[in-house]
């Protein structure tokens, strides 16, 4: 029953009532739904204070992660993969022409494959994802198996610095979009 009260703030975009609701009842059931709800509206502010009253570190430290993120579409492709929508963020993102944001996304998943397919099709960063995948191999001691990887991999050399350098690139362009701003 706690809840109608804290659905109705919500629907009429009254979030920083929701909030002060909750601070008055002081449930974390509450909190629980306000923090979902919040999530789902993209209403990271919010999100943020209910996170923090049910000691949520991990996921606070999540919404914290998101705010900073300079583009609309790399925060909405990240909040789409937080609720297990990994193709709805790619498109997001491809749509939005941050190329490396997806393709970073696909490594973070571990997604291999995808990640090397879209560093072909777009011809960017596939140093990177070979980069990221010897890495990852080298850390559990095995060798690559992957035919599609060992046959991109011998025309492509390997340097760090280069790849630290165009990812830094990346971010520093998508910083600079058109309506990218922190969120606030």
């Amino acid at each position: 029953q706690l809840a109608c009260p804290l659905d109705l703030g919500c629907h009429s975009v009254e979030w920083e009532s929701a909030i002060r609701l909750c601070r008055f009842i002081k449930d974390r059931t509450l909190w629980t739904c306000l923090a979902a709800m919040s999530v789902n509206a993209s209403e990271l502010n919010t999100a943020e204070v209910a996170f923090a009253a049910i000691d949520e570190a991990d996921k606070l430290e999540f919404v914290v992660h998101v705010k900073e993120i300079p583009s609309v579409e790399g925060r909405n492709a990240e909040l789409a993969l937080y609720r297990r929508r990994p193709g709805e963020a790619e498109s997001i993102l491809l749509q939005a022409g941050l190329i490396y944001r997806a393709i970073k996304m696909h490594i973070r998943l571990f997604n291999w494959d995808r990640a090397l397919e879209l560093a072909l099709n777009y011809k960017t960063h596939v140093d990177t994802v070979l980069a990221y995948r010897d890495k990852f191999l080298r850390r559990f001691n095995r060798q690559e198996t992957n035919k599609r990887f060992l046959q991109v991999g011998q025309g492509v050399s390997i340097d760090w610095d280069a790849i630290k350098g165009k990812i830094a690139q990346e971010k520093e362009r998508e910083r600079q979009r058109p309506g990218a701003k922190p969120y606030a």
